[in-house]
């Protein structure tokens, strides 16, 4: 954890480098965080509830996908760049350190956008008139949570680049179709789709589960919420590992 975090502080200074850019993709995304929020708000605003959610319910569950997922880009934000690195044979210099390879890939960029997502779910929890200390530390957990599962779907799909060559862009598609379905109630999907959202594209366990946590609180479902993630991890080390076995240093896809 030392190696890790020391890690993460030479990414940080490394996006601080450019400040001018830094500080327009921060505002930038606050801006279209409240830009989108908004429209819930305004739908909220004509229809009280749907199917038993109600503003609140929407606003925590749209502040823990969001600051999920600016915990990923700001301290697993490699795991953006991970079908790139195999792509291009990058994967080397990760290989020679005396470190998990997967760690030092994850935490060697932070991206400056997503320090804008984390304010943006701070600000959502005084919006929110989230004050009492139970609920504060179930966000946070919550916030937690979600940026492993993001983080592990980002592992997984990423590392089908192993098998499957140059699929960056079919990979960030599927990551920000978990992302988007995040912030939308997830008991407005049923059928086939509902059972998607708790598995394939998990926006239920990022989002669903720790909401119905915050608003009915047990010992027992908070350690089910956290236990639903643990699946996702594993998975993602595993489709890394065996991904790992075929990787060649210096290896490129070549398309002909």
């Amino acid at each position: 954890m030392k190696f890790f975090f020391s890690l993460i502080l030479i990414s940080l200074r490394s996006s601080l480098r450019m400040r001018g850019l830094f500080l327009f993709e921060f505002f930038l995304m606050i801006f279209n965080n409240f830009l989108f929020f908004s429209l819930w708000w305004l739908f909220f605003d004509q229809f009280t509830e749907i199917n038993g959610w109600d503003v609140q319910d929407m606003t925590a569950l749209f502040l823990i996908g969001t600051g999920g997922y600016g915990i990923m880009l700001v301290f697993f934000g490699g795991v953006k760049y991970l079908c790139r690195m195999i792509i291009n044979g990058e994967l080397d210099i990760f290989l020679t350190c005396p470190r998990s390879p997967l760690l030092h890939i994850l935490g060697s960029r932070c991206v400056a956008k997503g320090w804008g997502d984390l304010i943006t779910a701070f600000i959502l929890i005084f919006i929110g008139g989230f004050r009492e200390p139970i609920s504060i530390f179930l966000l946070l957990s919550s916030m937690i949570l979600a940026s492993l599962v993001f983080t592990a779907v980002g592992v997984i799909t990423h590392s089908m680049a192993f098998w499957l060559g140059p699929i960056e862009h079919l990979a960030k598609q599927y990551c920000d179709a978990v992302a988007i379905l995040t912030m939308y109630p997830p008991n407005i999907y049923t059928g086939m789709l509902k059972i998607m959202i708790f598995t394939c594209l998990p926006a239920g366990v990022i989002g669903y589960l720790p909401v119905e946590l915050l608003k009915h609180f047990t010992v027992l479902k908070f350690v089910a919420t956290w236990l639903a993630s643990l699946p996702f991890l594993g998975v993602a080390m595993m489709v890394f590992n065996l991904g790992l076995k075929r990787y060649e240093s210096g290896n490129q896809f070549l398309i002909h």
